[in-house]
């Protein structure tokens, strides 16, 4: 069976330029499609634009002033570098300075129904990204063997608000039976 919901991208745009997944043969899909279905009745999303006279030049990868909502997708360079780590705390207070709720997207967690009622605390009605399937492979080369010490901490604490996908995680991660390139006892 086809999954219609894919691992999430900043953009539909990125996730058509991406492609199949390596280790699990699924698609991926922006996060343009799932913010239409999140918030149906919000139109006024703006991806990757200077928010006007706030005397900085972040550029929010999705915001919303009807929602008073910024989204971010955290992909894999935000858990390689500690510099982008620490980025993106001085944003993120930034935009809660701002008056924006903020929500950040860690490329290892996907939308799952559970997940967008924890993050988004909206409620969907259709079956969402299917939680069984693990976000982390060698393939892929995005497992805690190939992140910055402060990105494994980072992720270990990302992931233990959602244990589902943490254990789905390890789970595939152990099966590859490859500790060195899974790095998969950071997560443990």
């Amino acid at each position: 069976m086809t999954e219609k919901w894919g691992f999430l991208r900043e953009t539909k745009k990125d996730a058509e330029k991406a492609g199949i997944d390596l280790d699990t043969g699924i698609h991926r899909t922006g996060l343009e499609e799932y913010l239409a279905v999140i918030y149906s009745n919000t139109q006024d999303w703006v991806h990757d634009k200077i928010i006007k006279n706030c005397g900085r030049r972040y550029r929010p990868d999705y915001r919303s002033e009807q929602e008073k909502l910024i989204v971010e997708f955290d992909g894999l360079p935000h858990y390689t570098d500690p510099q982008n780590i620490l980025n993106d705390i001085e944003k993120t207070k930034f935009y809660q300075d701002m008056g924006y709720k903020v929500i950040r997207i860690p490329y290892f967690i996907q939308l799952t129904n559970k997940v967008i009622e924890q993050l988004f605390n909206r409620k969907v009605n259709q079956p969402m990204f299917n939680e069984k399937i693990p976000s982390l492979g060698v393939k892929g080369k995005n497992t805690p063997a190939y992140l910055c010490g402060a990105g494994i901490k980072r992720m270990k604490e990302e992931f233990q608000k959602f244990p589902e996908q943490l254990q789905v995680n390890i789970a595939a991660l152990k099966k590859e039976n490859n500790e060195f390139l899974t790095g998969v006892s950071f997560l443990e």
